[in-house]
C-alpha cells in the first residue's frame, strides 16, 4: 500500500465510532501510513452511555463514565496532529465532504456514520457539555431518590435494569414496570429467556403490568423527572397512580444530516420513514449505491434489533473497516480521481465481505450488582447466573481500555 493520503472520517464517538478509530489507527500504524482520521463528535466527552442506569444509583460509578477523549491518538505512530478530534454537530453529509454547525466543510474519502440513537427521556444522554452533563444526572439522581412510588415504561434491558437496580439499593419504594407486549424484552428473545428474567424482577418486589400501553402525560415534561403525584392512563384506561414516570422507550437514531444526500430512486429513500435508520447493504455501505464511501454501523443503520448491543457495534465497525481497506487496496480514490458513476461501478466490482449475524451472541440483561439473566439470542434456552459481570460493571472497563485509560 503507497502512503497517498486518505481521508477518513468517523461520526459518533460512541462503541462502534471509537472502535472504528482504533482500527484505522491500526491500520495507520501499519501499510497505510497516509491515512489521515478525523472523529467528529459533538460531546466534549465520552458518556458511557451502555452503564447509565448503574450511573443513576451510584455516584462512585457515576463520576467513572465521563472519559477524555484526549488519549484517543496516543498510541498512533504518526503524531497527533495527523489526526484529529473535532468536536461539533454534524449537520449535513455530502458525497464526499460533510458540514458541522458553525458552516465548516471537513472532506473525505471514506466516511463512517456512528452516531446511534439517543434516549430522549433520559435527559443525562441529552448533554453535549461534561458540567452539564453532570449536573442533569445529580438532578435524576435526586428524583429517585425523593420519589416514593416510580412508574417505568418500557420492559427492554434497560427499563428492567433500572427498575431492578433501583429496587436493589431502595427496597421499600413502590415500584411499577408497564410493558406493551405480554412478554419482557423482546420478540427476538425466546420465551424462556423472558419467563426466567419475568420470575427475578417479580421476586425483587417490582409489579409487572403486561399488555398495557402507556399513553403520555401532556400535563408535564416527560423528559424533566418530575416527582409530583400523579396517575397514568393506560390505553385499556387503567389507571396507575405514582409519583414519577420513567420512560426507558423512547429513543431515535440521529439521521437528520441525511436529508442534504440526495438518493437515486425516490422510492428507495436512504433513511427508513418509519424507524428512522439508515439502509444499509450487507456491505454495511449505505443502500444506495451511488455513496459506496460511505458506511453506517451500530444503533443508526437499519439491522435487525438483534444487533442493537454493544458486542454487535464492534464487530459492525471493525467490519466496515475491513471493507474500506479492501476499497483502498484498490486505490478508489472517491474525491478526486473518479466521477460518482466511475466509483460506484468500480466499488460494486470490489470483493467486500457481507457482514455476518451475530444472532448466537450472548445477551445480558443485568438485574442489580450481583444477579442477571443470561441466553443465545434466538436460543430455546436461557439460563440464570449470580455476580456476571455486566451486572458489576457494565462494560466500563472495557470502554477505559478502548480509549487507552
Amino acid at each position: 500500500m503507497s502512503g497517498r493520503e486518505i481521508h477518513v472520517l468517523v461520526i459518533g464517538g460512541s462503541w462502534a465510532g471509537i472502535t472504528a478509530v482504533n482500527e484505522l489507527i491500526n491500520l495507520s500504524n501499519g501499510a497505510y501510513s497516509g491515512l489521515r482520521i478525523t472523529l467528529v463528535e459533538q460531546r466534549t466527552h465520552y458518556f458511557h452511555k451502555t452503564g447509565v442506569i448503574r450511573g443513576l444509583v451510584d455516584q462512585k460509578y457515576a463520576d467513572k463514565m465521563f472519559i477524555s477523549y484526549k488519549r484517543l491518538f496516543v498510541d498512533c505512530d504518526l503524531p497527533n496532529s495527523a489526526h484529529r478530534l473535532v468536536c461539533a454537530k454534524l449537520t449535513r453529509v455530502y458525497d464526499s465532504s460533510i458540514e458541522v454547525e458553525g458552516g465548516e466543510r471537513i472532506p473525505f474519502d471514506y466516511l463512517i456514520v456512528a452516531t446511534g440513537t439517543t434516549p430522549t427521556s433520559m435527559p443525562v444522554t441529552q448533554s453535549i457539555d461534561d458540567v452539564e452533563c453532570r449536573e442533569r444526572y445529580q438532578k435524576m439522581r435526586n428524583s429517585i431518590e425523593s420519589a416514593r412510588s416510580i412508574l417505568f415504561v418500557g420492559g427492554g434491558a434497560v427499563g428492567i435494569g433500572l427498575c431492578c437496580e433501583i429496587a436493589e439499593l431502595y427496597p421499600k419504594k413502590c415500584l411499577i414496570l408497564a410493558h406493551s407486549r405480554d412478554k419482557l424484552l423482546s420478540e427476538d428473545l425466546s420465551s424462556s429467556f423472558a419467563n426466567s428474567t419475568e420470575n427475578l424482577v417479580k421476586k425483587m418486589g417490582i409489579e409487572l403490568i403486561l399488555g398495557e400501553t402507556v399513553l403520555s402525560n401532556t400535563a408535564y415534561n416527560e423528559d424533566e423527572w418530575v416527582v409530583t403525584p400523579q396517575t397514568v392512563l393506560t390505553k385499556t384506561g387503567r389507571r396507575i397512580p405514582c409519583d414519577l414516570v420513567i420512560w426507558t422507550t423512547r429513543a431515535r437514531p440521529y439521521t437528520d444530516f441525511m436529508n442534504s444526500l440526495s438518493p437515486t430512486n425516490e422510492r428507495e429513500p436512504l433513511v427508513n420513514v418509519d424507524s428512522g435508520c439508515i439502509n444499509v447493504l450487507p456491505s454495511l455501505q449505505l443502500s444506495d449505491k451511488r455513496y459506496p464511501n460511505i458506511f453506517a454501523v451500530g444503533d443508526v443503520n437499519s439491522l435487525p434489533y438483534a444487533e442493537k448491543y454493544a458486542t454487535s457495534a464492534v464487530l459492525q465497525a471493525k467490519h466496515a473497516v475491513s471493507n474500506i481497506r479492501v476499497l483502498m487496496n484498490e486505490s478508489y480514490d472517491f474525491r478526486s480521481k473518479m466521477s460518482p458513476t466511475m466509483a460506484a461501478e468500480a466499488a460494486a466490482r470490489a470483493n467486500m465481505a457481507s457482514y455476518s449475524s451475530t444472532r448466537n451472541t450472548q445477551m445480558v440483561v443485568a438485574l442489580g450488582k450481583n444477579k442477571e439473566v443470561s441466553g443465545t439470542i434466538f436460543s430455546k434456552f436461557s439460563s440464570w447466573a449470580s455476580g456476571g459481570s455486566r451486572g458489576r460493571n457494565y462494560m466500563l472497563d472495557k470502554a477505559e481500555k478502548m480509549l487507552h485509560v
